[in-house]
């Protein structure tokens, strides 16, 4: 270790310290926290913190295109406040860390702060630093928030991120950049705490990253420190003119040493119905008025296009699955009831509708009480979305029950 004023050379504590020892002063930087308020509030900890810890969140989490019911590693959990909103959100999280304190703390913000609503229960797994001890392509999707520069064998971390992650899957990093190593805050905590605050170099972890299994890198650019332009400044901004190049000068400064990356193995499976991007429909519903008895049921012919990018999962799929809804108003346009009725697109449980896939089917319709309706027909996602949200066109039928 370097005395007081030398520079620690990251390179030199990595080779000269093994993963068990770095793993054991890790464990006691969370065993000797007395009061665990500060990391029970993360991301909210502290003021100073706040701005560039949830940007670094939405910024993966875009990354990754997230969706209800996919199963995410956060590798290097730590406390967990990560995992938590993407327990939130509906994932089956691992939260995996190499500190067993810092998984109890996860635990017990769980237990303080419970997810709203039935979601997925979180797993807590700790990492010996070689070995997940998870199986061969068990995770959709791998999130890692200021945790990889920490690793001191990344090659090998790498292969094993490589070995659970499924074909199609993306894992996002948000790390510091090339010269991270000799801040003054590195320099402090690899001095006062032994623990490895290594650069991140792209192009190296690329390199790896190639021989775990990954086929391809994009780098997300953004910049957290306040641009702020007066009103004409801003217009001028919109036209593409000076006050751009300013921000672009501004960005290029904060991406020195800010590396947020995705790594992509094999082809990203194409989108379905859980996701709202891409979810278009052209709808023709026939007769466009209808007259029937009260009491009876009203029987239409629907034919629906899928003339959007993501592919339609069927009823059995729950989450996503893609119907016709129908919503009701009266004929004054006052809403009579909203989401009366959804109609599946194929018989039985279905199956999934392609983009470009023309289908077929009656749409039968609970009878109504005596009156005159307005029949809104738009095709919906199952706890996803109404199509209309993307401005996929809705029909309107005009129907008396007499």
């Amino acid at each position: 270790m370097a005395h007081s004023g030398e520079l620690i050379n990251v390179r030199e504590l990595m080779a000269e310290t093994s993963v068990e020892e770095l793993n054991r002063l890790a464990e006691e930087y969370f065993a000797r926290v007395s009061d665990w308020n500060y990391h029970l509030a993360k991301p909210f900890g502290s003021l100073d913190e706040v701005p560039q810890l949830l940007i670094n969140f939405a910024v993966i989490l875009q990354g990754l295109s997230i969706c209800q019911g996919i199963t995410v590693l956060e590798f290097g959990a730590g406390t967990c406040w990560a995992s938590r909103f993407l327990t939130q959100l509906g994932c089956r999280v691992i939260a995996l860390d190499i500190s067993p304190t810092a998984l109890r703390i996860g635990k017990d913000l769980y237990q303080r702060q419970p997810v709203f609503g039935e979601r997925p229960a979180p797993q807590f797994l700790e990492f010996d630093g070689y070995h997940i001890d998870l199986a061969d392509l068990s995770v959709d999707r791998i999130m890692c928030l200021d945790a990889f520069h920490h690793v001191p064998n990344p090659g090998e971390v790498l292969m094993e991120l490589g070995r659970v992650l499924k074909e199609g899957g993306i894992a996002g990093f948000a790390e510091p950049g090339p010269k991270h190593s000799i801040s003054p805050q590195s320099q402090y905590e690899m001095r006062t705490f032994g623990v490895v605050e290594n650069d991140v170099e792209i192009r190296e972890i690329w390199r790896e990253a190639q021989r775990a299994g990954f086929t391809d890198i994009k780098m997300a650019v953004f910049n957290v420190p306040p641009f702020h332009l007066n009103l004409d400044d801003f217009e001028e901004f919109l036209k593409g003119r000076s006050p751009s190049w300013r921000y672009a000068e501004a960005t290029v400064a904060y991406m020195q040493n800010q590396r947020s990356f995705f790594l992509y193995k094999g082809e990203v499976a194409a989108a379905d119905s859980r996701f709202r991007t891409g979810l278009k429909a052209i709808i023709n519903v026939s007769p466009q008025a209808a007259t029937v008895k009260q009491g009876e049921q009203m029987t239409l012919q629907a034919v629906v296009k899928n003339n959007g990018s993501s592919i339609w999962l069927p009823r059995s799929a729950g989450l996503g699955a893609v119907l016709l809804g129908c919503h009701v108003y009266e004929s004054n346009g006052k809403i009579f009831h909203h989401s009366y009725h959804w109609e599946v697109l194929t018989p039985g449980d279905g199956r999934p509708i392609m983009p470009d896939e023309t289908v077929e089917f009656e749409v039968n319709l609970p009878p109504l009480p005596k009156g005159s309706y307005i029949l809104e027909f738009d095709m919906v996602s199952n706890d996803v979305c109404w199509f209309a949200l993307n401005g996929s066109p809705i029909v309107r039928v005009t129907a008396n029950v007499i």
